[in-house]
């Protein structure tokens, strides 16, 4: 009687387990994500306030190569942007390919997160956006561009739409669907120009 109560008993501790790590290992690297964003803004506030003789620490920043963040409020999703888009970066958030436009730039910007990583969300809930959503994107010379989603798909992982390039600024956002086997896509569109970047481009007038 004593053996299957010890038994059920560690079984139990086993269950919790299984269902906790997971969870902690998401706390961990959101915590994670969390610094690389703030070492992102304090790197952005040390240009804007422009001081002299500063000598740039070896920060966070630097060293993981952030370019910038990227926020979908209707999806609570608020995430360093990484240049390149291998394991490495997307491990730690959302990675840009390198293949398509900067961000905020003109022409199509490609961004990829993953889908169900134990590390973090990410882009998980992707496919729960809707038409109409906002996302912003901000880059690292401080323009922080608006965007609204105009239509959601699923491809092949080989379909070049995804980062076909475009006349005009948009915005693309994929993740895997199906185990893996397609890609959910999202397209946004610019939907007007913010503070930010109007004060950038009246400074460089």
């Amino acid at each position: 009687m004593k053996r299957r109560i010890k038994k059920d008993i560690v079984l139990i501790l086993l269950g919790v387990a299984i269902v906790a790590i997971p969870f902690l290992l998401r706390m961990k690297e959101q915590e994670r994500s969390n610094r690389y964003m703030k070492a992102f803004e304090e790197e952005q506030n040390e240009e804007k306030q422009n001081k002299k003789d500063h000598k740039k620490k070896d920060s966070l920043l630097l060293q993981e190569g952030v370019i910038g963040i990227i926020e979908i409020p209707s999806l609570d999703i608020k995430y360093p942007v990484f240049e390149g888009a291998d394991s490495v970066q997307l491990n730690e958030g959302i990675g840009h390919m390198t293949n398509t436009t900067e961000l905020c730039g003109k022409g199509n910007c490609v961004l990829a997160g993953h889908n169900g990583s134990r590390r973090g969300v990410y882009f998980t809930y992707l496919c729960n956006i809707e038409a109409g959503a906002k996302v912003f994107l901000t880059n690292k010379s401080r323009e922080k561009h608006e965007y609204t989603v105009t239509e959601t798909k699923v491809v092949n992982p080989y379909d070049e739409r995804v980062t076909e390039p475009t006349a005009g600024e948009s915005l693309t956002l994929f993740t895997c669907a199906n185990h893996g086997t397609n890609r959910f896509v999202v397209k946004c569109e610019p939907v007007k120009e913010t503070d930010d970047q109007a004060i950038t481009e009246e400074r460089s007038q």
